[in-house]
């Protein structure tokens, strides 16, 4: 079951405040039995949190969340830092995001980092070569 809540609706952790160093609210946009994204608007680009494990089942979807917090902000950092798997699914839907505008993404962990080496996909932020014709 897919919950996805209103992208400026603030959620609290644990007893902590829902806010970021800076004083900043983390807000919820997605959460399924695997995954987490949460976004905090702060100044600069916004940081979008992905959490969990990536693959078919849930790839479009973070597909279209990351599409929605675009709208809350068009300059993004989308850390993945706490993907702890990922298919290709999920690889390619990550990719064609952070092609499609301004977006970032970082924190790439190693395992992830891997499979886009095995299947020849650039690391992100790398220009893609054209084909050789």
């Amino acid at each position: 079951m897919t919950q996805v809540l209103h992208p400026l609706r603030a959620h609290t952790r644990r007893g902590a405040t829902g806010h970021d160093e800076s004083g900043a609210a983390e807000h919820l946009l997605h959460v399924d039995p695997l995954l987490r994204v949460t976004c905090t608007v702060r100044p600069g680009p916004s940081l979008v949190r992905v959490v969990g494990e990536i693959d078919r089942s849930n790839a479009a979807e973070l597909r279209r969340t990351l599409e929605q917090a675009r709208r809350i902000d068009d300059e993004l950092v989308v850390d993945v830092g706490g993907v702890s798997f990922t298919d290709v699914t999920g690889l390619r839907a990550l990719a064609a995001f952070a092609a499609s505008g301004r977006a970032v993404v970082r924190d790439v962990p190693q395992q992830m980092g891997r499979l886009m080496k095995l299947v020849g996909m650039p690391a992100f932020g790398e220009p893609v070569e054209p084909p050789v014709a």
